[in-house]
């Protein structure tokens, strides 16, 4: 939506595998109003996995409503996303989505450029050098698997969000006015139950717990509106109840409680490696499925932690009834919480914040200085048009205005120079992808080392001519320990490519700096020397290098 004005009305859209949620609300800057809250049981028949199937329920689901909305907001649940919390130092803005980049792609168990990469900013450590960043990263074709499905369904997606952040914004805004220090949210659903944890407001551990939570009983389905506007003739808010069903038995609720204990025993375990000792403060529990309240009277029993069920009343101002029966409705609510606060730091799987390289810069600088000279050629072309029945004192002042015109020659050549240097940059550089895959491939963790910056060029006496290219690498790092950097050089320098005995790098090592208390004491920059063996297979020297030329496009954080 860059370069447009959002749209005032969207519907929000979340399911699971059992029921289909719609939030239809009104969003303006400094206004929001929910229209209507509804949930729809998804038949047997219909997969929602399936992009067509499921885009053609929620079509006809809206159409029974009446809700003409084209626009829409959905998230991605937690099983389909890797999620990592990565301990960076404190950069620009900016400078984050390449840092982010090339930390990530080291801890994925698949390769990053068949990933989307969105993150959220954490708390900042107590010494304010490092940040915690929370990075999600989703499969390219699960994002094309949501899109289809609301293209199915005649819907524009305007963004595509993270669940588990969506829950956290609606329990935040929930318990605004107390919130504890650290608070559990559980959203109950029927095959797989999110587990999240708050830290002062930051979502700081997230986990997908598979639990089947036992079918309502045999009279639920159809549809059931859990909100609507207050001129609906239903009931005072249109009708707000949430009815999908009589209960699982007694043995099968104990069942599923006890198993979702278990697992919340589990992850409050696995987020206690992370943050030693921590005391959980409040747990909050979310859903629909009907065992909700008994899973939070066992919680307290047996853990011993306050609880509640997730209301949303006191947010949105509805009476405490409505706010009940709108309890499994975290996630949609949250999304549109998320778009009334266009400002914030929101996950954004379709938009996600990206790099940009030097060589974009120069090309999105250049438009700018041919707009220039466009503009006085056509201001000559008009003028000599105008001259040509002129008598001679409009003869003189075209050849005025011609000679006012040659000045600008200078910037008019430098224009074409400049494309001239960037067209031989892009066609005759290093393959910088393909060599910084090869070099990060050999470097630790950044539990080890983190890299500042990287910067890359490559030099050739005239780009025009026909003679090899000398590139370079400089890395700017950090490491905990003295030796790590000696490590890292002869790790590099001993690597080869797969049936080549030729090296790659040759490296060297500035002067090293100390910097006691710090969690990365050593500062040092390696200058990796591309050795010719790095000039990509069958290309002469004038294919592999480019212009003289000093960028860090990418790799730069």
């Amino acid at each position: 939506m860059s370069g447009r004005r959002p749209p005032k009305r969207v519907v929000v859209v979340d399911w699971d595998t059992r029921n289909l949620r719609v939030v239809h609300a009104r969003v303006q800057p400094r206004a929001l109003k929910i229209e209507r809250v509804l949930a729809a049981r998804i038949p047997p028949e219909v997969d929602p996995a399936d992009p067509q199937q499921m885009g053609t329920h929620l079509q006809r689901v809206l159409q029974q409503e009446g809700i003409t909305t084209r626009y829409a907001i959905a998230d991605v649940p937690r099983d389909q996303v890797v999620l990592n919390t990565l301990h960076l130092p404190v950069v620009a803005p900016e400078e984050l989505p390449g840092m982010v980049q090339i930390q990530i792609a080291k801890e994925l168990s698949f390769p990053v450029s068949e990933a989307v990469v969105d993150f959220t900013l954490g708390p900042r450590a107590a010494d304010g050098n490092t940040t915690d960043v929370l990075v999600a990263a989703v499969r390219t074709e699960v994002v094309r698997q949501w899109e289809a499905t609301f293209e199915a369904a005649g819907l524009k997606l305007l963004r595509l969000g993270l669940r588990p952040h969506a829950s956290k914004v609606a329990i935040c805004r929930m318990l605004s006015a107390t919130l504890p220090q650290r608070v559990v949210f559980i959203d109950v659903r029927p095959t797989f139950t999110e587990v999240d944890v708050l830290k002062e407001g930051h979502l700081v551990f997230s986990r997908a717990a598979s639990v089947m939570v036992p079918e309502a009983g045999a009279d639920a389905g159809g549809l059931t509106v859990v909100g609507a506007d207050e001129d609906e003739s239903r009931s005072p808010r249109g009708g707000l109840t949430l009815n999908l069903g009589g209960g699982p038995s007694a043995f099968s609720t104990e069942s599923a409680v006890s198993a979702l204990v278990v697992e919340l025993t589990r992850s409050l375990e696995a987020y206690r490696a992370r943050d030693p000792g921590a005391r959980i403060d409040h747990v909050v529990i979310g859903g629909d499925t009907g065992i909700e309240e008994r899973l939070g009277e066992v919680i307290g029993e047996k853990l011993g932690i306050p609880t509640e069920l997730y209301n949303p009343a006191s947010t949105f101002g509805w009476e405490p009834d409505e706010g009940a029966a709108a309890s499994g409705f975290s996630a949609g609510l949250g999304l549109v919480l998320c778009q009334s606060e266009p400002e914030g730091l929101h996950y954004d799987f379709l938009h996600p914040r990206r790099m940009v390289s030097q060589t974009r810069e120069k090309l999105r600088k250049a438009p700018l200085v041919g707009a220039v000279v466009v503009l006085f050629v056509a201001s000559a072309v008009v003028f000599s048009y105008e001259s040509t029945a002129a008598d001679r004192k409009l003869l003189a002042d075209k050849d005025k205005r011609i000679s006012e015109l040659k000045s600008v020659e200078d910037e008019y050549d430098d224009f074409l120079n400049l494309t001239g240097l960037v067209q031989a940059f892009d066609t005759q550089q290093f393959v910088w992808v393909d060599l910084l895959q090869e070099l990060l491939s050999v470097l630790p963790s950044n539990e080890e080392m983190v890299l500042e910056a990287v910067e890359m060029s490559h030099d050739k006496k005239d780009w025009r001519k026909d003679t090899r290219a000398e590139g370079r690498i400089v890395l700017k790092t950090r490491t905990k320990n003295r030796d790590t950097a000696l490590q890292v050089i002869d790790a590099l320098e001993a690597y080869r490519r797969q049936g080549q005995a030729r090296a790659l790098f040759k490296v060297s090592m500035g002067t090293q700096s100390e910097k006691k208390g710090e969690a990365y004491g050593f500062s040092q920059d390696l200058t990796v020397q591309l050795l010719s063996g790095a000039l990509p297979p069958g290309k002469g020297p004038s294919e592999g290098a480019g212009a003289g030329a000093s960028a860090a496009p990418a790799s730069q954080p």
